[in-house]
């Protein structure tokens, strides 16, 4: 069992979990230790800018964007 799935058995019930299984892999793979690679990827995804979550960078100008960036890439 994946860390992944046992959080989503967990709390899925709860309705604690809004994004899809796909949707949080790839909101994973898309953390960047630099502000300079998450705008690289930001590119990729035809949104601009970045945002910091945590530690580590995001693309895109915010949450939102991504989540729509990405909604569009499939």
């Amino acid at each position: 069992m994946t860390t992944t799935s046992f959080f989503l058995g967990l709390f899925a019930p709860l309705g604690l979990f809004t994004v899809s299984v796909g949707a949080a892999h790839a909101q994973a793979n898309d953390m960047f230790p630099t502000k300079a690679a998450a705008e690289q990827r930001a590119k990729e995804l035809k949104c601009s800018g970045a945002f910091a979550m945590g530690g580590e960078w995001m693309p895109c100008a915010n949450e939102r964007s991504l989540h729509g960036a990405l909604q569009k890439e499939k």
